[in-house]
């Protein structure tokens, strides 16, 4: 539960600093990252995918989470209205393929 709250911590951070990774969620993860691990985006992208857990990394879905989390309640955290809608638009089309 701990992890969870830095993670969430960092998450609320670097969404209140920066608009772009409230659009982005590979921006934010990237940002993240460097957070927790200086210079993180300059090593391999294979190696960062492979090597998350022994370079301390939280996984992409709990700072994907952690975003959702965020923005629903606290609004002024939101991407843009464009990116909003694109996420409304995806999740209706998800909804509808998971009940096929």
């Amino acid at each position: 539960m701990q992890k969870l709250r830095t993670i969430e911590d960092k998450v609320r951070a670097i969404l209140k600093k920066d608009e772009e990774s409230r659009n982005d969620d590979m921006v934010l993860y990237l940002k993240v990252c460097n957070s927790y691990f200086k210079d993180a985006g300059a090593m391999p992208f294979a190696e960062v995918m492979s090597q998350y857990r022994y370079l301390g990394l939280p996984s992409f879905e709990s700072v994907g989470r952690t975003r959702r989390k965020l923005q629903a309640e606290h609004p002024e955290l939101l991407g843009s209205i464009r990116i909003q809608k694109l996420r409304a638009k995806q999740e209706q089309d998800y909804r509808r393929y998971a009940k096929e």
